[in-house]
């Protein structure tokens, strides 16, 4: 009866042994998970962030298309600068000036005009904009 008692004690011990983990092993599996998880949300984050600049440089490109398609039917062709804000906050500017030099100008039966619309949003370091620039014709201005 001594040995089986005795076999049934090295049993237990073995597995006991084999059963499970170390300090270690868990420490240095611990220690991979949070450098695993670390670098997994700085990726996350920085796709997020991509995409919302993506997504704010789509509205403000689509928001400087909207104004350039203005120009010429609900705002005059007028040589100049006009500025203001969208409701959503993204403010604009949009510059319009008269295209080649003089001699030009009054040998072409159509007045032309470079309009450059600008669309920005955010401050400082942050600032970022769209700008989009095209040519307009117009009417001459009959003199007078």
């Amino acid at each position: 009866m001594t040995r089986v008692d005795h076999m049934s004690q090295t049993t237990r011990t073995r597995i006991g042994r084999e059963g499970g983990f170390t300090l270690p092993e868990i420490l240095a599996a611990l220690a991979i998970l949070a450098l695993s998880l670390s670098v997994l949300f700085g990726l996350l984050s920085d796709g997020l962030r991509r995409t919302g600049r993506a997504e704010a440089t789509a509205e403000a490109g689509a928001l400087a298309q909207s104004l350039l398609a203005r120009v010429g039917t609900e705002l005059p062709i007028e040589p100049g600068l006009t500025t203001g804000e969208f409701p959503n906050g993204l403010r604009w500017r949009l510059h319009m000036e008269p295209y080649g030099d003089g001699g030009d100008r009054q040998a072409w039966p159509v007045a032309a005009h470079v309009v450059s619309a600008e669309v920005a949003w955010g401050d400082g370091e942050q600032r970022r904009s769209v700008a989009l620039t095209t040519l307009r014709l117009a009417l001459k201005e009959k003199p007078q």
